[in-house]
């Protein structure tokens, strides 16, 4: 005699197999991710993401349920081989191919970080890795991984690898038997209403102490998996559900989900709080399309019409190919068609359909070892069913790719990059006696070069991996205890002229020009440079996600006034990045108030009339992403940034009224408003922000004109 619960977890978790609303919720899902990564709408597109782990934790854990209901056992074996089957054949096509592209277009150091987003993508922790790079992944101005979004699959295997050995234990642990079924799913259910809580405790903390680091960790997003394993467990309970409540629920959640796509922001507390939204509303709609029958659909057409199902089918592969697509397509054929928005979404579209057709479904469903079990003859009968079935599916879609291929040779041949081969500029005569109008030309030539030039000391790839490992001040700028002024010194120990440069990591950029005019001063002048990255010489204490930055910088700012006014240099050279900020308690603070705020920490040095503020050089374009194997250098040319001109003005007018100097850098940064990637032989930036050690030497003397313009040296 059957149960009452055996038949309602019959009835419940295979009504009649497919669910047509879950498919259209995928692909709400991934529309909703794909089109916020192609166009920056809906600013909340990421929630995309939350939305697939509610699906697959009900999904997969219903299965297995299921599995252990019905035959009285689950093998791990089986499991794991059909998620091989599943989520490998597309993955790792996605990943040899990104990684065959990234090899031939990027520069070098963004090369070999892209094998290792590959290799941690295929060991499972790409999240990890992205945890420990410091990835933002709201930081769209970063040039982006082409695999970053491998990190969600990295945490839905992470879970897993765990959940159906957990689920084994319980079923072992608790007695066999039809009427224990019940028994069972409470102990389930407790143990994850345990996992979701802990878990959401966990990424309530992290979301406020470490954000970034909270994005990708698998403990503040468990909870989230949790909760649709959560909803499998009383799936028996949600069959009773009323029509009109099963109506009321599915179109809240639908609007729950597009309201957290319009509305949360990367501002928003993530993953908790605001990831609760889009992962109720999920459940919400789950819930109402539990146990509903055949009937069920009528009413919720935005999902189960058969374009969303469509959609939904293809979901994987739409999620796996798009950022490769946005990242490579623009870098191929910029300023065409395929490189906008329509015809980006376009290329995702035919690449993920195809990948769909060779690829992910008939590899999903080929009887391989775990799919069909029986002797040999079966084996051989499942095989042949496979191939009646996918035979012309390979032939029609493998005439489609030969098709659009040789389509877009001849369409897209003429616009295509190929990799940029050396020569740049001509070099440029030097006026005797006038470092300022040498740099100047050669910001000129660059900025409007063809092509690279094949002599750059050093390399972009070298200057781009270097960073600031190379600065002879690094060690002065590093955080912990302040660092022996002695050390942070360069010039004659006797010279009669001291000068100080102080400040953030604008200052520690400009620190290699600074030991070049020492040095190159005939013993008039010694220099000291000392400050720390992240930390504004500000009297106010800024806001910096750096690890140890809020803690170190006002005992090093406290240390550097202590000594500048013991010292009483005959200069100190102040250069804080330009760049609006909020104070530690959360206080906005513009130009003009980050200027009061300098003033009033120099104050402290009692060094009246002898300060001059340097302003950093204008932000340039990211060489990290700009430059690559087929770029040109005016991918690399930018314009002045409107923040850097807001800055300038408020620290010259500022200055002037408190009886001190200002130094502009546009003389020695660019040329006619254009700011290239590099002057002469020498690459000026290693980022958008900082410049190189070599090309600060290379400036020093400009810099020393300028000072010397301002009536400091």
């Amino acid at each position: 005699m059957t149960s009452t619960i055996d038949a309602d977890v019959r009835t419940t978790l295979q009504p009649g197999g497919f669910r047509a609303d879950i498919q259209g919720l995928r692909a709400v899902a991934v529309v909703v991710v794909v089109l916020a990564h192609t166009t920056g709408l809906p600013v909340g597109g990421f929630v995309g993401v939350d939305v697939f782990f509610v699906i697959s934790g009900f999904l997969i854990t219903g299965l297995l349920l299921r599995e252990d209901e019905r035959t009285g056992r689950l093998s791990l074996g089986e499991f794991f081989v059909r998620r091989v089957k599943r989520i490998l054949p597309a993955a790792l096509t996605v990943l040899v191919a990104t990684l065959a592209l990234s090899s031939w277009l990027f520069n070098a150091p963004r090369a070999l970080a892209t094998w290792w987003d590959a290799v941690s993508a295929a060991a499972l922790v790409s999240n990890w890795r992205f945890m420990a790079t410091g990835t933002d992944y709201f930081h769209a101005n970063d040039a982006p991984s082409p695999l970053q979004h491998f990190w969600s699959l990295s945490i839905e295997e992470q879970f897993y690898l765990v959940w159906p050995v957990l689920l084994v234990v319980v079923f072992a642990l608790v007695a066999r038997g039809t009427a224990s079924r019940v028994r069972t799913r409470m102990v389930i259910a407790a143990l994850l209403l345990a996992m979701v809580v802990a878990s959401l405790a966990f990424g309530l903390w992290q979301s406020q102490s470490a954000p970034q680091a909270a994005y990708f960790s698998t403990g503040a997003r468990v909870w989230e998996l949790g909760a649709g394993a959560l909803l499998a467990v009383c799936a028996p309970l949600l069959a009773t559900m009323p029509t009109p409540l099963r109506v009321l629920a599915g179109w809240a959640g639908l609007a729950g989900i597009v309201a957290s796509a319009l509305l949360i922001s990367g501002e928003s507390g993530f993953p908790v709080p605001w990831a609760l939204a889009p992962v109720v509303s999920a459940m919400l709609l789950i819930a109402a399309g539990t146990g509903a029958g055949p009937a069920y659909g009528w009413w919720l057409l935005p999902l189960t019409n058969r374009l969303s199902r469509g959609v939904g089918a293809i979901s994987y592969s739409l999620y796996l190919w798009h950022l490769p697509v946005l990242v490579f397509v623009p870098m191929l054929v910029p300023d065409t068609t395929l490189s906008s928005v329509p015809g980006l979404l376009a290329v995702i579209l035919a690449v993920s359909l195809l990948s769909f057709l060779l690829i992910e479904q008939p590899l999903h469903r080929a009887p391989l070892a775990g799919g069909v079990r029986g002797d040999a003859v079966a084996r051989a009968a499942a095989w042949t069913r496979w191939r009646e079935r996918y035979a012309s599916q390979y032939l029609y879609a493998s005439v489609g790719v030969v098709i659009v291929a040789g389509l877009a040779v001849i369409v897209l041949g003429p616009a295509l990059r190929v990799p940029v081969t050396g020569g740049g500029p001509a070099a440029v005569s030097t006026p005797a006696g006038d470092p300022l109008a040498a740099i100047a030309g050669e910001l000129q030539l660059a900025s409007t070069a063809a092509s690279w030039p094949d002599d750059l000391m050093p390399s972009l790839d070298d200057a781009i991996a270097a960073t600031s490992s190379t600065n002879p001040a690094r060690t002065c700028f590093d955080i912990g205890a302040t660092p022996d002024i002695g050390s942070c010194t360069w010039g004659d120990a006797s010279a009669p002229k001291h000068l100080y440069l102080v400040g953030d990591s604008t200052a520690l950029a400009y620190a290699p020009a600074f030991r070049a005019i020492a040095e190159q001063s005939g013993g008039v002048w010694r220099v000291t440079t000392v400050g720390l990255y992240g930390c504004r010489f500000t009297q106010d204490l800024i806001q910096n996600s750096g690890a140890g930055v809020m803690d170190d910088c006002p005992t090093r700012k406290h240390d550097v006034a202590e000594r500048i006014a013991q010292d009483q240099p005959d200069l100190v050279v102040v250069s804080n990045a330009f760049a609006a900020g909020r104070t530690a308690d959360g206080r906005p603070m513009d130009a003009a108030a980050m200027m009061a705020s300098t003033l009033a920490e120099t104050s402290g040095y009692a060094v009246p009339g002898r300060l001059v503020f340097l302003a950093p050089p204008p932000l340039g374009a990211d060489l990290g992403s700009c430059y690559s194997r087929v770029s040109s250098p005016q991918d690399c040319v930018v314009g002045v940034d409107a923040a850097w001109t807001e800055f300038a003005a408020a620290n010259e007018s500022s200055a002037a009224a408190a009886g001190e100097r200002f130094v502009s850098s546009l003389p020695f940064s660019c040329a006619d408003g254009a700011c290239p990637a590099f002057a002469g032989t020498t690459p000026t930036k290693y980022d958008s922000v900082h410049l190189t050690p070599a090309f600060a030497e290379h400036i020093a003397p400009a810099i020393r004109q300028a000072l010397a313009a301002v009536g400091a040296l």
